[in-house]
């Protein structure tokens, strides 16, 4: 009992400080006083240690954050001791505020997660985050996605990553990379022995896609750390999808590959139909908006039907599918126990691959729940059908 009174005390003397730094910090910097991060340091947010203020909520579409803002949010972060998660996404930060980020970054010691989701950062900005990161330890996740970073930004947090041994997820999609910028990144993740999540979707082919699968592919038969994948929209062809595949049959670490948007036909296809004959650890699979075709899910389906028990999730949504890949899908699940998600919508269902479905989809205790498909099975005169519901977001 003594103990408790002891701790909460500490906490409130914690609050109060925190509390006068940043109220000196706005009076420094004249600026107003955000009610959220003081819900923060008083108890009260409803959001817990998550400090949200993407400048697309509500409260911020008449008055956007300025400089000034987050200079004072800063000058508290570099001590804080409750804040473990910040949301700054689609706020305009220029080269001084990333510096005072960077800054605050090198001495905090509980911020776990930092989203900067299209925040205009350019590469100076992402070198004054990477060199913090040489530093820091604690940050878990960073999300840089939709900043004009560039190659330079690349380079930057791929050194900063030869020292930091914290940063367990990063986001770097859509950022201006090609397939030569990510060449060091990729090396460097070969002995990193801390990140599990890497998306670098929406990277351009520098001459051709090669050069960034051929990479990824070695990263992937070396890594015993890395969880999750995402290359979506990086115009990789079956060649590449082939690489990936023969790859990652010795690889232990992946979970989650995200393919989806690229131009994989029925040969990627079956290069992953023979990589999930033997590989155990791969849990969801993305393809969508491919163009797998038909033999392309005949053959994943063959091997799911039988030669695999991991696969939980499959994405195959536009990808040229008619009723008869469909059915080879609905008839593999049938003994197939390991399957839970399918996502299927945007490919033709045909009345042959509504009733497999159905078959799927019904009685007390469904093969296939409602909430882990993207349609619904409807009865109309005696015929089936399939609705969409929008349930097909790559998890992850």
């Amino acid at each position: 009992m003594g103990s408790d009174i002891i701790d909460h005390s500490h906490v409130s003397q914690e609050c109060e400080r925190l509390r006068r730094i940043y109220y000196e910090a706005c009076g420094e910097y004249g600026c107003y006083f955000l009610d959220q991060l003081i819900d923060i340091l008083e108890g009260h947010s409803s959001t817990g240690t998550l400090l949200n203020l993407k400048a697309n909520m509500k409260i911020f579409r008449r008055k956007k954050l300025q400089d000034r803002d987050f200079f004072a949010i800063c000058a508290e972060l570099r001590t804080d001791t409750f804040i473990t998660s910040i949301n700054l996404a689609y706020n305009c930060l220029s080269e001084r505020v990333c510096r005072s980020i960077g800054s605050a970054l090198q001495t905090n010691r509980t911020l776990l997660e930092l989203d900067l989701t299209m925040c205009d950062v350019g590469y100076h900005g992402c070198f004054s985050i990477s060199e913090s990161l040489k530093q820091n330890t604690c940050l878990q996740k960073l999300v840089l996605a939709s900043n004009k970073i560039g190659p330079p930004g690349a380079a930057a947090l791929a050194e900063a990553l030869q020292i930091n041994d914290t940063l367990r997820s990063l986001d770097i999609s859509n950022s201006d990379q090609n397939s030569q910028s990510l060449i060091p990144l990729s090396t460097v993740l070969m002995s990193n022995a801390s990140l599990e999540f890497l998306d670098v979707s929406r990277t351009v082919p520098y001459n051709d896609e090669l050069t960034l699968t051929n990479h990824f592919s070695k990263l992937l038969s070396i890594t015993s750390v890395l969880q999750t994948l995402k290359l979506s929209k990086c115009d990789i062809t079956d060649s590449g999808a082939n690489s990936l595949a023969f790859y990652l049959r010795g690889n232990t670490s992946l979970k989650h590959l995200d393919l989806s948007s690229n131009r994989i036909s029925a040969d990627g296809a079956n290069s992953f139909a023979d990589l999930l004959k033997v590989n155990s650890s791969l849990q969801e699979l993305s393809l969508c908006s491919n163009r797998i075709g038909d033999n392309g899910l005949i053959a994943i389906s063959d091997v799911i039907a039988c030669r695999n028990v991991s696969l939980k999730k499959l994405w195959i949504t536009n990808n040229e599918i008619t009723e008869v890949g469909l059915s080879s899908l609905a008839i593999a699940l049938r003994s197939n126990k390991s399957v839970s998600n399918i996502y299927i919508w945007g490919n033709e269902l045909g009345e042959k691959a509504c009733d497999a479905f159905k078959i799927l989809c019904s009685g007390d205790n469904p093969r296939l729940k409602p909430e882990n498909v993207d349609f619904k099975v409807y009865t109309v005169d005696n015929v089936n059908y399939l609705s969409e519901t929008g349930q097909y977001s790559f998890s992850h």
